[in-house]
């Protein structure tokens, strides 16, 4: 009787424990949802990382048809666009995901810009402007920011990320020499000024800010 009753205690603890494993294996199955959405905005910046990488393999490769960087440059722009609107959305906004987001677009920017022009679709200089505008931003977030004061903030620099991207989706599209490309090259002396007036605009801020209230540009 006592052996039985043994037996009963024993597998009484044996039940429970199958028990408290699959209350556990339950929990551990409900935590990658929450893990998902607090990483899923950064998954999506950190996308373009790898599409910079594709654009430079199929360059590499010689690829002559467009479709694959007329797909690159559509995923990016996906990317781009709801990257931020779900950290918002799911309050999972921080500063990794910022400077992710910022340097992922700088990364495909110059990546695809960058063989463009080698290939002679856009001068040298273009990225060349975009990596100086970008490490100026990237300074002035890590100086002022760490003061507690913020990056300065530029109406053109914004706008000069649009314009990176409109000239990615150009040349990924119609590259010289059809005429959208051509159109590109021939205004790319303006492009040019364009980057140079937003890294002076920048640079104007320090003294403004510097020189009296916290003013946003």
């Amino acid at each position: 009787m006592a052996d039985d009753l043994d037996r009963a205690a024993r597998l009484g603890g044996h039940k429970g424990s199958i028990v408290e494993e699959s209350a556990d294996a339950g929990d551990a199955r409900a935590q990658p949802a929450p893990l998902i959405r607090r990483h899923l905005a950064n998954a999506l910046s950190a996308s373009r990382l790898l599409f910079a990488a594709a654009w430079i393999a199929f360059f590499a490769a010689g690829a002559e048809s467009r479709a694959p960087y007329i797909a690159l440059v559509a995923a990016a722009s996906v990317s781009d666009f709801l990257d931020g609107r779900i950290a918002r959305r799911l309050a999972t906004i921080g500063t990794y995901g910022r400077w992710l987001d910022g340097v992922a677009d700088v990364v495909f920017v110059l990546a695809a810009l960058s063989c463009e022009a080698v290939a002679g679709s856009i001068p040298a200089y273009i990225p060349a402007l975009i990596v100086l505008s970008f490490g100026q931003y990237a300074v002035d977030s890590m100086l002022l920011g760490a003061a507690g004061r913020g990056p300065i903030k530029s109406r053109l620099g914004h706008w000069g990320g649009v314009l990176n991207y409109t000239l990615v989706v150009v040349l990924a599209v119609a590259p010289p020499p059809a005429w959208p490309g051509q159109f590109v090259r021939r205004m790319a002396p303006v492009c040019a000024l364009f980057y140079i007036a937003a890294i002076i605009e920048r640079a104007l801020g320090y003294r403004a800010r510097n020189s009296g209230p916290p003013r946003l540009v």
